[in-house]
């Protein structure tokens, strides 16, 4: 899992389209710079905010949109970022 830094953030410095559809999505809908950012798995971010309480934003190919999970999930493939 990999953390992202502001400047990585800006400058939308994710590996996979589905981790940009989500960064696109939490920028638009979240003061993205309050919160700890991380590549979970190939379509998926996970999220801690200031009081240490962790979320995960999935893009969801069928629905085509952005899914909120409030508890961790397997990551696809055991797919690991680098």
């Amino acid at each position: 899992m990999k953390q992202l830094t502001n400047d990585e953030i800006i400058k939308n410095g994710v590996e996979t389209i589905n981790q940009y559809r989500v960064l696109d999505y939490l920028k638009k809908n979240l003061n993205i710079f309050s919160f700890e950012i991380f590549l979970y798995d190939r379509d998926t971010i996970k999220v801690i905010d200031c009081e240490n309480k962790e979320a995960y934003f999935r893009y969801d190919k069928e629905k085509k949109e952005v899914l909120f999970l409030e508890e961790e999930i397997e990551k696809i493939d055991d797919y690991e970022l680098c």
